[in-house]
């Protein structure tokens, strides 16, 4: 198997994933798709859905162009694992902010 096709297969599951997590919570509010988190701490939770949702959409949509553009040998594999790496890591960071920022003020 070519590797530049193996790139491509690879970025085009874990970005379809990330695009199908990113609809749910965008537009369709399924919260539950997210492990770990006290929804009862979240003062508003569809701006917390489209907040983090948004971020799975586009890291989906960048890990899919990324895998395009290295199979199409526009990209070398240093440059294509660094941006590969930081937007699977990207909506990890989002979640952690929309948290702070849209939790609960205790009062």
């Amino acid at each position: 198997m070519d590797t530049g096709f193996l790139i491509l297969l690879i970025s085009c599951l874990s970005g379809l994933i990330y695009l199908i997590i990113g609809y749910l919570l965008t537009f369709k509010q399924k919260a539950d798709v997210l492990n770990g988190i006290d929804f009862s701490k979240i003062a508003d939770l569809p701006a917390f859905c489209k907040y983090v949702g948004n971020s799975f959409l586009l890291s989906g949509t960048v890990q899919i162009l990324v895998g395009v553009l290295a199979y199409l040998a526009y990209l070398n594999l240093m440059l294509y694992m660094a941006i590969f790496i930081l937007f699977s890591t990207l909506p990890i960071v989002n979640v952690v902010k929309a948290m702070r920022k849209f939790q609960k003020s205790a009062s």
